[in-house]
């Protein structure tokens, strides 16, 4: 009877790059219920080879059969429960207690939670495991390598693959492990295949080979290669057949199997014919696991992982309340703890301020004295406080030195020349006309500062210029300039600088706030090797997408309502448009956020690289999309540029939304919303290609 075979590669090749290549024609032949080791040096191809068997990688030629099967082929099981996988990292999540590992792997090889519950107490007895409750964080390196092997075996798996899995474990355990596995292999007919760079650890092994520079140069028994090479110990064995290898001699027989095994030298092409015509038998179909349950553990293992990463936790929901907060709190007030310097030379200090200035009036005309004070009595210290002085050098000085906004000149005839300019108006003479001002020298160094304290000034001069009027029964529209600014058609005249990026800073909040969180979930995953350990067990790429972006929609949500909240509720920002329209707009923005990080999450290797692209995304976007300054400021070729990213269109939508209480119908809005779906599906493709790709 001939030994039916698990796993058969012929002429495989795998290259990284063109110029790396990884594995060179190699032929491999494992036959079922055998305990396969695979030796070789860190760095020959081993792992490769175990990864293009379990089907998460793929030759670039030559032919494999996996159980019967081709590994991806409908049927075939492979990826899935058919085959069990410890990789050489221990590709366990951190936030993973000891349970949490045993029902995620359980669950998705479609184990119920009893016999998930069996299997943990038998293993954790087995493996001497720390409690349940341990997080993997918190283990030892030779901890996680156990509890990683005993989840690698919860289902048992027809085909067993290990890669180097004793590594770090002590002597006794070790042994244990070895008499488990032969005992599965002789009973079950479980095909077991491990790598290791240790060659006395597979002394127990049914077959041995050697991997060298991506060829296999011994496939056979350890007594068979002892007899051939004529060696004591299989090191000097394996010492000469790379000594072969280097003076390139082409071995042509390694060892030849006994009549259970007639087909193991795996060079010669008619023994392949056969190999191949024993691999052709149907493919045994495994137990398939349903969607929905591999789906359920992927959403348990997301929460897991979010709720106990606290740090990331509180990132997610207490930054955008620090960052909304912060921005109500220092954007759009007046400036406090200013001074202006006071040059008056017609009242000095006005009395210390107890000066108000007089002004009456006779039959005939209207009189004033010390209206300089009255000015400097309505414009107050709300602004900047008055700090007086006698030498206009002197406080022009101050200006320069940072310590005074600007400075404020009264002529000495100030409240005459006023007089003159009311009552002779076209025949007053520029003498009185340059009397009657208020000459004023701002710091427009910080423009802002300086722009507000010439509204502030200009506003107090009109309301003091209607009281005087007043007094002297004047018409108070004489001191109207001669363009008058109506009541807004949309919004209103006290809005601020506040008010008029608020729309804009909320959208870059949701986006931002998202990237932040979704930008390293995926790195995370490839990292700890969950991803790919997942993928073997047959859950599919679009699945762990599809829980990620599920479990991050919370975070959204949560996000998008404390920003309306802490906007409309707490501040009481008006709003002339729908609530639920601009919440759902807002959370839009987050979920199109949330897909770049996820973009973002694919393209890079490492976390710091995404953290780079995120980071540095928020600022040109910050400068972009109208947030700091109106896009029609821009060059055109810029303004094109900027109608293009994500926030900027979005932005424009959000304010006819606030603002204009446009509706959801309206083209203004509507295109905003187009926008950011697109972008949110540019991204979601992006995703999927490059891990279908990488895959």
């Amino acid at each position: 009877m001939v030994q039916q075979k698990a796993v058969i590669i012929r002429n495989a090749t795998k290259r990284y790059g063109k110029e790396q290549l990884v594995l060179n024609g190699l032929n491999m032949t494992i036959s079922k219920g055998y305990i396969y080791g695979l030796l070789g040096a860190s760095g020959c191809g081993k792992t490769t080879l175990l990864s293009c068997i379990v089907g998460i990688r793929n030759f670039d030629s030559g032919e494999l059969w996996v159980l019967g099967g081709t590994p991806g082929s409908k049927g075939s099981g492979i990826p899935g429960p058919r085959v069990g996988y410890m990789p050489q990292d221990t590709s366990l999540a951190g936030e993973f207690t000891v349970r949490d590992a045993f029902y995620y792997f359980g669950r998705i090889n479609g184990l119920d939670d009893e016999e998930i519950d069996a299997k943990e107490t038998f293993f954790s007895d087995f493996f001497q495991l720390p409690p349940s409750d341990h997080l993997v964080k918190n283990m030892s390196g030779g901890q996680q390598r156990r509890v990683s092997f005993a989840v690698t075996l919860i289902h048992r798996p027809e085909l067993l693959i290990l890669d180097e899995p004793t590594v770090g474990l002590d002597p006794i355990l070790r042994e244990q492990i070895w008499t488990y596995l032969k005992k599965i292999t002789q009973e079950e007919g479980v095909t077991v295949l491990m790598t290791t760079h240790y060659i006395e650890e597979t002394k127990d092994a049914n077959k041995i080979s050697l991997m060298r520079c991506g060829k296999l140069l011994a496939e056979s028994t350890k007594d068979k290669l002892l007899e051939q090479f004529q060696c004591s110990f299989l090191e000097e064995a394996f010492l000469k057949l790379c000594e072969t290898q280097d003076n390139a001699v082409i071995l042509n027989e390694s060892s030849r199997e006994s009549n259970e095994d007639t087909s193991s030298d795996v060079l010669h092409e008619d023994k392949y014919r056969r190999t191949k015509e024993i691999s052709e038998c149907k493919a045994i179909s495994g137990h398939q696991v349903s969607r929905l349950k591999r789906f359920k553990a992927l959403l348990v293992k997301n929460g897991i992982q979010f709720l106990r990463y606290y740090i990331g936790l509180c990132y997610a929901v207490i930054l955008p309340i620090i960052a909304i907060s912060a921005f109500f709190v220092s954007i759009g007030g007046d400036p406090k703890g200013i001074k202006i310097g006071i040059i008056n030379e017609e009242a000095g200090n006005c009395n210390f301020g107890n000066n108000f200035g007089n002004v009456w009036n006779d039959e005939s005309t209207c009189h004033f004295r010390n209206l300089s004070c009255r000015f400097l009595h309505n414009f107050g210290d709300s602004i900047a406080k008055q700090e007086y002085y006698e030498d206009f050098f002197e406080a022009k000085r101050d200006v320069q030195n940072g310590k005074l906004c600007g400075i404020m000149y009264f002529s000495q005839n100030f409240s005459e020349g006023f007089q003159t300019r009311l009552e002779h108006a076209i025949y007053t003479d520029d003498s009185d006309l340059y009397a009657s001002q208020i000459q004023v020298f701002l710091d427009m160094g910080d423009m802002q500062i300086g722009l507000v304290v010439q509204k502030k000034l200009y506003d107090s001069f009109i309301e003091t210029s209607k009281g005087i009027m007043q007094d002297c029964k004047y018409l108070t529209k004489l001191t109207d300039p001669p363009i008058r600014f109506e009541d807004p058609i949309y919004g209103t005249n006290n809005l601020t600088y506040r008010d008029c990026i608020l729309p804009s800073f909320m959208l870059l909040i949701a986006f931002f706030m998202a990237v932040s969180v979704s930008s390293n979930l995926i790195i995370t995953d490839r990292l700890e090797g969950v991803w790919d350990r997942s993928l073997v067990q047959g859950v599919r790429m679009e699945e762990i997408i599809l829980s990620h972006i599920l479990s991050q929609l919370v975070i959204v949500v949560i996000q998008t309502t404390v920003l309306m909240l802490i906007s409309f509720v707490v501040w009481g920002m008006d709003y002339k448009g729908s609530i639920f329209v601009i919440c759902f707009f807002l959370f839009l923005n987050g979920l199109c956020g949330l897909m770049f990080g996820f973009a973002i999450s694919v393209v890079c290797n490492n976390h710091t690289l995404a953290n780079y692209i995120s980071t540095g995304s928020f600022f040109p976007t910050l400068v972009l999309n109208g947030t700091v300054w109106p896009i029609e400021g821009m060059p055109k070729l810029l303004r094109w540029f900027s109608y293009a990213i994500p926030s900027t269109l979005p932005s424009i939508s959000m304010r006819a939304l606030i603002y204009k209480g446009s509706s959801i119908f309206e083209w203004q809005v509507l295109i905003g919303f187009f926008i950011t779906l697109g972008w949110t599906f540019f991204f979601l493709v992006i995703v999927l290609c490059v891990k279908r790709k990488t895959s």
